[in-house]
């Protein structure tokens, strides 16, 4: 029977500091102009695991004793964002006040009959809220069942989906054989500094972003009527989409990818859109539609467009409600839009000591923007299938899950794995305790 609601309280919060800060780190952080365009907000990445073997409190036991050294080599993560004074701009204080540790429990529900097909109602409910100014917050839940989800809250200022997925590589490493075998490369403003001067197309530029101010955006009971939904696409599914995509003259990639700094954490990853008629669109090929977007990409494929319009812009931070963007076509204003988020380029190692997770995706709530949009990941078992988290219209979403050919396949719990095994004595009642976060 499937769980009428997911109900998760919180047992305990705790600030864990670095155990080690590096000597000679900065103490403030200046982040780059491709870490100022979407700014400052929360976004997860969140891992769901069946029962382990060894239950729960040996894995609560392990994340607590790894956090300090983990922290000690992510330092940032430790800190605070705070705002420059005198230009408003958003930074990072290097104060080792601490990174959030969340204990959690879901007292209610087991894996096996949580409804992961409506991803609001399942991996909606999983992240809990932090403070604004914390730039990490690691998150555990326990279900009935003795399976448990590890959330990675961060400040998107911070860390993309590329620096989110090598933290979790390199946490996964960390637990399993004692240390990280790579340092990752924290600053972040002299790697991307804008052109002198600046050289941008303003017109284009102005009109690919918008702020992010209530006058531009839907109202909020109009995006209220997206839903959120979890499909699974079988590896033979890809391979079938690939083939149709490709031509005798270009094989279709699954990601167009920058060729950018492997160590980096920082904002890396670059925006395109293209708008079509929707008959151009119907009455093309796969293969013409791939070419299509590869077009799209190719005409932006330059991180420096972004950060010398940016430099440009830096003034708005000094007004009321600072500098935030979004990107136009993401509103919801316009032309009918999908933006399609690509994760499968990076390869994830979710396995920290516990067994592999069943479930690895990223989840941020989208506020006031109207669009439909998808993120596409790698399935954690590496078997070739995708995973795919979508916010779409109902309209659109029925027209999906009504196709009995469609590629995209509700993800239940029993598609992704989750079986009905319960631990004994494997979920302890306890009292929220937790204190209101620094």
């Amino acid at each position: 029977m499937p769980a009428d609601r997911l109900d998760v309280v919180v047992a305990s919060r705790t600030l864990v500091p670095a155990s080690h800060p590096p000597p000679g780190f900065p103490a403030v952080l200046q982040v780059s102009n491709l870490d100022l365009i979407f700014g400052s907000f929360h976004v997860y990445f969140i891992a769901v695991y069946p029962a382990p073997t060894t239950g729960f409190p040996a894995v609560a036991a392990a994340v607590r004793a790894a956090l300090p050294a983990f922290l000690s080599t992510f330092f940032p993560f430790a800190g605070r964002v705070v705002t420059d004074a005198s230009t408003g701009v958003p930074e990072i204080a290097c104060t080792n006040a601490g990174a959030e540790l969340v204990l959690a429990d879901a007292f209610a529900a087991a894996l096996a009959e949580l409804p992961f097909a409506d991803a609001a109602r399942s991996l909606g409910a999983i992240p809990v809220p932090f403070a604004h100014d914390l730039a990490l917050s690691l998150q555990l839940v326990r279900f009935a069942c003795g399976g448990f989800a590890l959330s990675w809250g961060c400040n998107h200022l911070l860390v993309d989906g590329h620096g989110a997925t090598a933290m979790c590589n390199a946490w996964a490493e960390l637990l399993r054989t004692g240390g990280i075998s790579w340092e990752p490369h924290h600053e972040r403003a002299s790697l991307f500094r804008p052109r002198s001067p600046p050289r941008f197309d303003a017109l284009l530029l102005d009109a690919e972003f918008t702020r992010y101010e209530p006058g531009e955006l839907p109202n909020a009971l109009l995006t209220a009527t997206l839903v959120r939904r979890n499909y699974v696409v079988s590896a033979a599914d890809v391979a079938r989409l690939r083939a149709a995509a490709s031509t005798p003259t270009r094989r279709a990639t699954r990601i167009e990818a920058l060729d950018t700094l492997s160590r980096y954490l920082g904002n890396v990853v670059t925006y395109a859109s293209r708008e079509a008629e929707v008959e151009a669109v119907s009455s093309a090929t796969l293969a013409e539609v791939a070419a299509m977007a590869g077009a799209a990409i190719a005409e932006v494929f330059r991180s420096e467009r972004f950060e010398d319009w940016m430099e440009a812009r830096k003034g708005v931070f000094r007004e009321e409600g600072g500098g935030k963007w979004t990107e136009t076509v993401g509103t919801g204003t316009g032309s009918p839009a999908l933006l399609l988020s690509a994760f499968v380029s990076f390869r994830v190692e979710g396995d920290f000591g516990f067994g592999r997770p069943r479930l690895m995706v990223p989840w941020l709530r989208p506020g006031r923007n109207g669009s439909a949009a998808m993120v596409v990941t790698r399935s954690p078992g590496e078997d070739g299938a995708w995973v795919v988290t979508a916010r779409l219209w109902p309209r659109l979403a029925d027209a999906v899950e009504a196709d009995p050919e469609a590629v995209l396949k509700p993800a239940t719990a029993a598609r992704l794995g989750f079986g009905a095994r319960v631990l004994p004595g494997s979920v302890v009642q306890q009292q929220d305790t937790s204190p209101t976060p620094a």
